[in-house]
């Protein structure tokens, strides 16, 4: 069942990928919960440790974007990510303008892992790439995904790498 509209296209955002998903073939389910403004909060809402949530960070690069996935409780590490992509400096975080824009089927700072448009990097970190299931927003605030780290990786094409701040 289909969730109600939120003010900033929350419906819009779950259609979206839950499309990408049906077409995947991969299992996943669909949580409810309330409001959250960041990974920790939805972590809360869920009753999971930070560490099971991931999140995901767009990064702007020369070639586009990169969406880095990262445990809730550790943050991105520019210079190692740079260094498995073989990025010039120029790399760094997405704006909100950049972020509206590239990406507008989806709430401001509940960017999936999967979904929108194609061609962007997916990396995701080492320590969620051991972890049997994920957890992250499906696009919006209000919602988010749980499924085998397997399926993401595979169906996502991502590089697995060390790209957290040690």
């Amino acid at each position: 069942m289909l969730s109600q509209e939120t003010s900033n296209g929350g419906l819009l955002a779950e259609q979206a990928l839950l499309h990408v998903l049906a077409q995947s073939g991969v299992g996943y389910e669909l949580i409810q919960h309330p409001h959250t403004e960041t990974a920790r909060g939805e972590a809360h809402a869920l009753g999971v440790t930070p560490e099971e949530v991931a999140k995901t960070v767009v990064l702007r690069t020369a070639d586009g974007y990169a969406r880095v996935v990262v445990p809730a409780s550790e943050r991105v590490a520019l210079s190692k990510v740079r260094a498995l992509l073989d990025l010039d400096t120029d790399t760094r975080l997405a704006t909100e303008a950049e972020l509206t824009a590239a990406y507008p089927e989806f709430e401001l700072g509940a960017v999936p892992p999967l979904g929108g448009p194609a061609g962007d990097t997916i990396i995701v970190d080492q320590r969620l790439a051991e972890r049997e299931h994920l957890v992250f927003e499906a696009g919006s605030h209000d919602e988010s995904v749980r499924m085998a780290t397997e399926d993401l990786v595979r169906f996502s094409k991502a590089r697995i790498g060390d790209i957290c701040v040690s």
